[in-house]
């Protein structure tokens, strides 16, 4: 886990289309993505953005790390921690690109 992802609650003044996002974790086969802001390294337990590949039912919440990799999403180790906003424009670039 990254030392650099603040604790849980640590940015919980910040405005959603505005937090950091420092990891993403995602099932590319199926469309499936997570974007951590926040992190608690103990009990891997996440606050970020889930999108289960439907834009109209994604959402911000809690994200259990661990039940992540039980279920075959991978750490995106080529993920620049940016912005939520630049983070969606990223992504939607990659579902051009597709």
């Amino acid at each position: 886990m990254d030392e650099k992802i603040p604790e849980l609650y640590a940015t919980e003044s910040v405005p959603l289309d505005k937090k950091v996002i420092h990891q993403r974790y995602q099932i590319k086969e199926i469309g499936f993505y997570w974007l951590i802001s926040e992190l608690d390294s103990k009990s891997r337990i996440a606050f970020g953005y889930a999108n289960l590949n439907n834009d109209d039912f994604a959402e911000w919440g809690y994200i259990n790390i661990d039940e992540l990799l039980e279920n075959r999403a991978e750490l995106d180790r080529e993920w620049k921690t940016c912005t939520y906003d630049d983070a969606m424009k990223r992504i939607r670039s990659e579902r051009v690109m597709r």
